[in-house]
């Protein structure tokens, strides 16, 4: 379904800000085979509460992304009635919502309620350039002038 674009007024700009101007540029990757430990450690070393998915060090394309939520319930379900599994990224690991670092971020916004994601990547030409999370949004909504609240 096509939706018709409107340029928003000049007076409401900056209510709601371009994604670059509220994304997070301190991005740790996780590759896909890693354990389930290991991105958990990683998170909590690197306080992250998102890892992109790269297929190695250089990767600066990605389309997934494991979020901590993804990867206790895969530790939870790894323990199962049969036994343990040995569980890794690649199994938990979720198809990301993308957006450009000049996107408003309702759009951001937008594409986190559409994924039933908290946080999505931002793609500037194809290349990983950012995160921005549910708390960003908030926080940028918390800077708005109280009439719009």
């Amino acid at each position: 379904m096509a939706r018709t674009e409107r340029p928003a007024r000049p007076e409401a700009a900056d209510e709601d800000p371009a994604v670059r101007s509220v994304m997070s540029t301190h991005l740790v990757g996780i590759v896909p085979g890693a354990s389930l430990q290991v991105a958990l450690q990683l998170m909590v070393a690197r306080h992250v509460r998102h890892l992109p998915v790269v297929d190695g060090p250089t990767d600066r394309r990605c389309h997934r992304m494991v979020a901590e939520t993804d990867v206790l319930r895969g530790l939870v379900a790894s323990r199962g009635p049969f036994g343990t599994a040995s569980l890794h990224v690649d199994d938990v690991a979720r198809t990301a919502g993308v957006v450009r670092p000049a996107d408003r971020l309702s759009d951001a916004a937008r594409v986190m309620h559409e994924t039933s994601a908290d946080a999505v990547l931002v793609e500037d030409r194809g290349e990983l350039t950012g995160i921005v999370t549910a708390g960003d949004v908030v926080a940028a909504a918390a800077r708005m002038p109280p009439t719009h609240r």
